[in-house]
């Protein structure tokens, strides 16, 4: 009779466990988003992909794939972001070489415009819009 009762007290327990999905409030864990410098030619070069979409805590990786320099400059940013330090990122020189951006407080709910200085007239220009939290 003792056994009856020790599973009588297990089963709803278990069940109830199985049974449990989280929460769909729950924040989305930070994400890593790499975005590439790319040279197309020696006249072309591009961010790729040059749309993102971001959530705060994420972090946004540019990564050098040649060895021709490029930076991150934002040229433009929603009201209320403090960008700080972050408006012009250093010039990256060697393959693999990287930035990251955490998507932190300076960072508010919108769209960003960035370029590579010395690029840009040669359409190396990207945008990340960052979504509210938990989107």
């Amino acid at each position: 009779m003792t056994r009856w009762l020790a599973f009588a007290l297990v089963l709803p327990l278990s069940t109830t466990l199985v049974g449990m999905t989280p929460p769909s409030d729950a924040p989305a864990k930070p994400k890593l988003v790499l975005v590439k410098a790319v040279d197309v030619s020696a006249t072309e070069f591009k961010w790729e992909p040059a749309l993102i979409t971001v959530s705060p805590g994420d972090t946004v990786r540019f990564e050098q794939t040649t060895t021709t320099p490029h930076n991150v400059e934002f040229k433009a940013a929603p009201a209320g972001a403090e960008l700080g330090e972050a408006k012009m990122g250093p010039f990256l020189v060697t393959a693999g070489e990287h930035y990251d951006i955490v998507i932190d407080k300076r960072f508010t709910a919108g769209l960003y415009q960035y370029v590579c200085t010395p690029h840009e007239v040669m359409g190396m220009k990207g945008s990340i819009t960052v979504g509210a939290a938990g989107k």
